[in-house]
C-alpha cells in the first residue's frame, strides 16, 4: 500500500519545501518538522494560495528543536505516519567541523531510533549527497572517472574533523552509512524499506517566498554568486547538477512506490556543470548579466568526472528526460532577480 501520511523533515528548507508542495499537489497528507515558526507561517500561507483550503486538512507541522537531541522526532512520528522523507541536515560553512558533523550524525541516529520505536513507519527515503559518493582521496574528479551509486566516500570521522572543507563530506557520508547499517539490523530497520538519493548541486526556484538573496540554499547561492562579477570565475567543487524539480519528483516517487525499496541512487543531469557554463548562459539569457557576470573564457569547459543518472531517470522519473540546463537557469534566475530587486526597493 502506498503511504497515506508522510513525514518530511527539514520541511521549511529549500528541498523539503518542494517535497511538501509536491505531496500536497498529489493530495497526500504530509507533516513537516520545523524549528522556525515564522518560516512555517510563510509556507502555509503560500501553499494556501496554491492549493486552497485543503492545505488545512493535508498539512501539519511538529516542532523538533535540536535535531541532535534523543527523542526529538518521537512526537513527529505519532498519529499514523507511514513513511519518512528525511531532508533535514545542517549546512552552514561558518560552523566548526564538530558543529557540522556531530549534529548530522546525532540527528540521523535520533530519527532512526524513533522510527524503530514506531511500527507504523514502513518506508524511509533519505536525502543524502554526492558528498557521500565522491572519493577525493583516491579516485578524484578527473575526466576518466565515473561515479555511481556503488561508490562510497571513504572519509573517516577523524579526517572530517581535521579540516573544515572535509566536514560536510564526512557529515553526509557517515550519516548515510549509519542508515544502511541500521537497515541491516533486523531488530531495528529490518522491516523498513530504505531508499537513499545522492544528488550533486541542486538548482532551481524556491518553493516558498523568501525576502533576501542571502536566504538562497547553498547550490543556488553558488550560482548567484557569479552575478557579483567575481574574477576569475571560481572553480566549482562539484562538476554535476540536477534540477530541483527532478530531485523532488524522485524523492516523492521513492516514498510512494512500493516497488522502489532498499536501493541507493545517484541522480544527475547528463550535462556537466562548471562556472564557465553558468557564466556563458547568464550572459546569453539575461541582458543585465553582461555587465555583472565575468566573461571568462567562453565555451572553454573543463573535462570532469561523470555522475551516473540513467538508473534514477528510469526508475524514479519514469524514463522522462532530465530538465534542461537553460530551462532551469531561466526559471531560477528570473525568480532570484525579482527577490534582489524587491530587496533593493525596501532599502530605498
Amino acid at each position: 500500500m502506498p503511504p497515506s501520511y508522510i513525514l518530511t523533515t527539514g520541511a521549511t528548507g529549500f528541498i523539503g519545501a518542494h517535497v511538501v508542495s509536491h505531496l500536497l499537489s498529489k493530495g497526500i497528507r504530509v507533516r513537516g518538522t520545523y524549528r522556525s515558526q515564522k518560516k512555517v507561517d510563510v509556507i502555509v500561507s503560500h501553499f494556501r494560495t496554491l492549493y486552497g483550503d485543503k492545505v488545512d486538512t493535508l498539512l501539519d507541522f511538529v516542532y523538533t528543536g535540536d535535531l541532535a537531541a534523543p527523542g526529538c522526532f518521537d512526537e513527529a512520528l505519532k498519529g499514523g505516519i507511514d513513511a519518512v522523507i528525511h531532508c533535514a541536515s545542517p549546512l552552514n560553512f561558518t560552523l566548526t567541523p564538530s558543529e557540522i558533523i556531530n549534529p548530522a550524525i546525532s540527528g540521523t541516529k535520533s530519527l532512526l531510533a524513533s522510527i524503530t520505536a514506531t511500527p507504523s513507519v514502513q518506508k524511509l527515503v533519505v536525502l543524502s549527497s554526492f558528498a557521500a559518493v565522491v572519493d577525493e582521496f583516491n579516485k578524484g574528479l578527473g575526466p576518466d572517472v565515473e561515479y555511481t551509486a556503488n561508490d562510497w566516500n571513504p572519509i573517516t570521522y577523524e579526517q572530517g574533523m581535521s579540516e573544515l572543507r572535509y566536514s560536510y563530506l564526512a557529515s553526509k557520508a557517515l550519516s548515510e552509512k549509519q542508515v544502511w547499517e541500521w537497515k541491516g539490523k533486523e531488530e531495528e530497520g529490518g522491516r523498513v524499506g530504505v531508499v537513499s538519493l545522492c544528488p550533486p548541486l541542486v538548482f532551481g526556484p524556491i518553493a516558498h517566498p523568501v525576502e533576501k538573496i542571502s536566504e538562497l540554499n547553498s547550490s543556488n547561492a553558488e550560482l548567484w554568486f557569479l552575478t557579483t562579477g567575481f574574477s576569475p570565475l571560481p572553480l566549482s567543487p562539484v562538476p554535476a547538477w540536477v534540477s530541483i524539480h527532478d530531485l523532488t519528483t524522485a524523492l516523492v516517487n521513492a516514498a510512494i512506490d512500493d516497488s522502489i525499496t532498499n536501493k541507493r541512487y545517484t541522480i544527475a543531469s547528463p550535462q556537466p556543470f562548471s562556472s564557465q557554463l553558468a557564466a556563458d548562459s547568464f550572459r546569453e539569457l539575461f541582458e543585465w548579466a553582461k555587465e555583472r557576470v565575468t566573461e571568462g573564457e567562453p565555451g572553454k569547459y573543463p573535462d570532469v568526472s561523470k555522475l551516473e543518472g540513467d538508473i534514477a531517470k528510469k526508475e524514479l522519473l519514469g524514463g522522462k528526460e532530465y530538465v534542461g540546463w537553460k530551462e532551469t537557469l531561466l526559471e531560477a534566475v528570473e525568480q532570484f532577480k525579482k527577490i534582489e530587486d524587491a530587496e533593493k526597493d525596501k532599502t530605498k
